[in-house]
């Protein structure tokens, strides 16, 4: 009986020092951001990267994507559309519309470090800019890594193994994926080791809360309630689901941070 109060008391902790970093504001804004950017980054990543013809809908055919995988299709194929015969002006709107999600990020960051030393924001979008473009570099060649991957095991698998070890790959390269975002937000200057914990559990409660999406949306009368805007709809709350679990990791980083008294604060210069 002690030991079970003593959980619950632990379990009332945690989710009060959650609570105290407006955990579901944050994740909110920065699902806001998200929706915002995505259209733009992706009119970016087609714009550079668009003439490889690497078959994503490999990808996207993942059991996982299942719910949203018409939208994305969409996103795509408007961002393919809008990349021909371009402007200057329309390629240097969406380029500053693509930081506004990283951007944001950073300035969340701050808020959950309670960061007193506030950076300036043309520092700040420089920084996102700079970011936008490794982001993409990466998911280029975490895309062409789990192409090439995906191919193997399935012709040495059996489909239901074959499946096991795609999913175990895309979880490695979102975790990789994730640490660098935890890297990014956190004001200071930290290492691999004081972002992993948060980032493992960002990736196990994102992956849970995405299958937990799944089966929703088979059972759920998704359409029914909804109407013509569900796509658009199931869309937003799958982002915001997953913004809840990345800001959830981001706290847990901070708490460690914060208990770490050998951890010498070094503040970051952009």
């Amino acid at each position: 009986m002690l030991y079970f109060t003593d959980m619950v008391d632990k379990v009332r902790s945690a989710y009060g020092y959650l609570a105290s970093k407006k955990y579901t504001t944050l994740a909110g804004t920065m699902a806001f951001f998200l929706v915002l950017s995505i259209v733009p980054f992706l009119f970016w990543l087609t714009l550079i990267f668009g003439r490889l013809n690497i078959d994503y809908e490999q990808i996207f055919d993942l059991e996982i994507f299942s719910g949203i995988r018409d939208f994305l299709f969409y996103l795509r194929d408007s961002a393919q559309s809008a990349t021909v015969g371009a402007s200057v002006i329309l390629l240097a709107t969406t380029l500053y519309s693509s930081t506004n999600l990283f951007y944001h990020m950073r300035r969340s960051g701050e808020i959950i470090y309670d960061y007193k030393r506030k950076k300036g924001g043309i520092v700040l979008r420089f920084s996102a800019l700079v970011l936008i473009f490794i982001v993409m570099i990466l998911l280029l060649a975490e895309a062409i890594l789990f192409l090439l991957c995906n191919a193997l095991l399935r012709r040495a698998f059996p489909s239901f193994f074959a499946q096991l070890g795609v999913y175990a790959i895309l979880g490695v390269l979102a975790f990789f994926f994730i640490v660098i975002l935890n890297l990014y937000v956190c004001p200071y200057r930290v290492k691999f080791s004081n972002v992993v914990w948060g980032s493992l559990i960002t990736l196990f409660i994102g992956g849970l809360a995405s299958f937990g999406f799944t089966i929703y949306l088979t059972f759920g009368s998704v359409q029914r309630l909804y109407g013509a805007v569900a796509l658009f709809i199931v869309f937003l709350l799958w982002l915001y689901v997953l913004m809840i679990c990345f800001v959830t990791g981001v706290i847990f980083n901070c708490y460690l941070i914060e208990k770490d008294k050998k951890l010498k604060i070094r503040h970051k210069k952009f």
